[in-house]
């Protein structure tokens, strides 16, 4: 059984189940077997079908549990590696924007430069213009 078939509320189960948590990892007990029903009843009274019975589903829902944490190891591993990737793209991406912004910076200094350049070149045909119409 995989993670997604578990339902999220006890409510939605198709059968009489109890909703357990064990490590943070969902499952379901079948009613009559829970933790608390082995409590309240002797062993020796207990058919020998019954222990049977709850020996086969407590053996199932640890091998279940197993495999939910082989395939939760497994996605941790995926993760983590999605993580370093992302990671170093983010590096990769913050290189670049401060070069971008260096670049950026570069280009609006010349632009002043240009245009003090123009203010200055346009004040002096200005005055030449200026100096002409005074000869």
């Amino acid at each position: 059984m995989s993670s997604r078939e578990y339902k999220k509320r006890p409510q939605d189960c198709d059968c009489q189940t109890s909703w357990c948590m064990l490590h943070r990892v969902a499952f379901f007990v079948p009613f009559g077997f829970g933790l608390g029903r082995l409590n309240r009843t002797d062993p020796d009274t207990m058919s020998k079908e019954k222990l049977e019975s709850l020996v086969k589903n407590m053996e199932i829902m640890l091998s279940e549990v197993e495999q939910l944490k082989i395939h939760c190891t497994k996605q941790t591993e995926e993760v983590n590696q999605v993580v370093q990737e992302l990671r170093r793209e983010n590096r990769e991406l913050t290189e670049k924007y401060e070069l971008i912004c260096q670049d950026l910076k570069e280009a609006k200094e010349a632009i002043a430069q240009l245009q003090d350049t123009k203010f200055a070149f346009e004040a002096k045909e200005r005055q030449a213009q200026k100096l002409n119409r005074q000869l």
